[in-house]
């Protein structure tokens, strides 16, 4: 809409939201990587849950012989927020579910951590948890986990005006 009135004159576009960037081979995540992940959290968070979670379900489903539909629907997509919106009772059956999936659960407890990552404060601080997160991913032997923390070390903020 606001692109239309800029077009004929009724609008002027003042200021343009950071864009995400990924930055090949960066080996180490900086200033600008955390600048990135905080400016982007939810985008980082909904790529996590896209690119980590989704095909660690779909792999631990095929390797169980189950379907994905054995979890209920919501319970997956509480995976993505951390059960934060289940009662008590929908919170005990994911715990039960993660409990018979180690691989799941130690993807949820990174989405955990990262999540924790970016609500604390102290740029100092957070970039060394940053650090320490995305080495122990690499480490962790789950290949989309690690895919995502290399995807993760390269974040940068592009295109603000």
């Amino acid at each position: 809409v606001i692109c239309a009135l800029r077009a004929v004159g009724l609008a002027k576009v003042m200021r343009v939201a950071p864009t995400l960037d990924i930055r090949p081979n960066v080996h180490l995540p900086d200033a600008e990587t955390l600048k990135a992940v905080l400016t982007h959290r939810f985008q980082a968070m909904t790529d996590y849950y896209r690119g980590v979670i989704v095909p660690t379900l779909r792999d631990e489903a095929q390797h169980a012989g189950e379907s994905l539909k054995a979890m209920p629907r919501r319970m997956r997509r509480s995976l993505a927020d951390g059960g934060r919106w289940l009662d008590n009772e929908g919170r005990e059956r994911l715990q039960a579910a993660l409990a018979k999936r180690p691989t799941l659960r130690t993807v949820c407890d990174f989405r955990t951590r990262l999540a924790e990552l970016m609500e604390q404060r102290g740029a100092e601080q957070s970039l060394k948890g940053l650090q320490q997160w995305i080495a122990e991913a690499e480490q962790s032997g789950i290949r989309v986990l690690q895919d995502f923390a290399q995807r993760l070390k390269g974040y940068a903020v592009s295109g603000a005006a």
